[in-house]
C-alpha cells in the first residue's frame, strides 16, 4: 500500500513528489535539446546527487535448517498434545 511505504520512508514521497513548475515537466525529459533543459537536468542531477540514494532494508531469507527445525517442532508439538491424558479430579 503506497500510504504505509510513505508513512515508514516519508524521505521517499519527497523524492516522489511530482511539483509542477511551468507549463509541463520539460525537466524530465530523457534527452535535452535546449541548453537550458540542460541546465535544469544538471541541476536535477546535482539535486539527487546530493540527496543521496533511498536504501530499503533488505530482508533476509530464513535458512533452511530453521524452517526444518520448525516444522519438526510443530510435528513434536502436536504428537505431544495427543499423548496427553486428560486428568479428572475428584
Amino acid at each position: 500500500m503506497i500510504a504505509a511505504n510513505f508513512k515508514k520512508h516519508p524521505d521517499a514521497m519527497a523524492l516522489q513528489l511530482v511539483l509542477p513548475f511551468g507549463r509541463a515537466l520539460v525537466w524530465a525529459t530523457s534527452r535535452p535539446t535546449t541548453a537550458k533543459l540542460r541546465a535544469i537536468r544538471a541541476a536535477r542531477g546535482a539535486a539527487f546527487k546530493a540527496a543521496g540514494r533511498i536504501r530499503y532494508p533488505v530482508s533476509v531469507s530464513t535458512p533452511e535448517w530453521v524452517k526444518k527445525a520448525r516444522s519438526a517442532g510443530r510435528v513434536l508439538a502436536a504428537m505431544l498434545s495427543q499423548c496427553q491424558m486428560v486428568m479428572v479430579w475428584c
